[in-house]
Formats: C-alpha cells, structure tokens, sequence
C-alpha cells in the first residue's frame, strides 16, 4: 500500500471519533422535533423533516461506528474482508437508510405543501445578480435532485443485494 492510499484510509479510531462528531451534530434536531429540548422549527414545516434531517448525521455516525467495529476500511471504503457478514449488512442497510433519508426529505422540499423561500445569487467578478425568484425554480432543483437520489437508492438496492448473493455463494 502506498503512503498516500494509506492516510485516505479512516483507522477505527477516526470512525469512532467522527462518529461521535456526527451523533452530536443529528441529535439535537431529533431531540428538539420529538420535544425534548427546545427548538422551534419554522411555521408549517412537519416534526418528520427534523427528525429526517438529524437522523442522515445519526445514521451517518451509526455507519462511522460500523466501520470501527469491522477494524477499518478499506481504499474504496468498504469494510475490510474479515468483517463479519452481519457488519457487511449493517453497512449496506444503514446507507440505503440515509440514501432514502435523503430522498424523502428532497422529495418534500419538492412536492410537499406549504411556500418554500429559495435565493439565486449570481457573482461575477465586478457584478452580482440576484433576480426575484419564485419557489418554482427552487423546487424543480430539487425535484431534479430527488429523482435523482431515488435512482440512486434502487441502484444502491440491486448493488447491495448482488454482493450479499456473491458473498453468500462464496462460503
């Protein structure tokens, strides 16, 4: 392994400590849409869309602690080879769970009810344009942007769901 592959490398050290990290930044919107501590979302915006937002941190800690108890990842940052089956799994569950997350939440913003607040902003060296925008624009980007992620959760579906047969096949 060269010194470069090695330092993109994450120990389990680092998961463990940037899962941490994550955890600290999904829990307070959790706790805050469940009641718990006090947060006032914006008017109209639905307790799930907080609690959505924070779980994509939280589920990215849980995938971060997943990698730590595998020992480590490897180049392509997939769990090293003598990573239990179950961790191989827990993996591939908790990245289509944020992929969903994240789909679910884009297609809200797109097609959910209630106005939505986009800004454009065009900088130019010497010039800055910022035209008066609707919500349309804003939320055809993200119904672009949610089409996109709901092909990516079924790629990541059939993906997933090869490997866990040619690992199966393999023992």
């Amino acid at each position: 392994m060269t010194p470069a592959a090695n330092r993109s490398r994450l120990s389990p050290r680092s998961a463990l400590f940037f899962g941490f990290v994550c955890l600290a930044c999904g829990a307070p919107p959790v706790l805050g849409a469940l009641g718990y501590i006090p947060v006032s979302p914006a008017p109209g915006v639905p307790v799930w869309i907080a609690v959505a937002a924070g779980m994509v941190f939280v589920l990215a800690g849980a995938m971060l602690f997943v990698d730590a108890a595998a020992g480590g990842t490897t180049d392509d940052g997939s769990l090293v080879a003598t990573a239990s089956p179950f961790l191989h799994h827990l993996q591939s569950l908790i990245i289509i769970a944020i992929v969903v997350t994240m789909g679910a939440l884009a297609t809200w913003i797109s097609v959910g009810p209630g106005e939505r607040h986009f800004s454009t902003t065009i900088s130019l060296p010497f010039f800055s344009y910022q035209p008066k925008s609707s919500d349309l624009p804003g939320r055809i980007a993200f119904g672009v942007g949610a089409a996109l992620i709901w092909i990516i959760v079924i790629i990541a579906i059939v993906t997933s769901v090869q490997k866990h047969i040619q690992r199966l096949r393999s023992r």
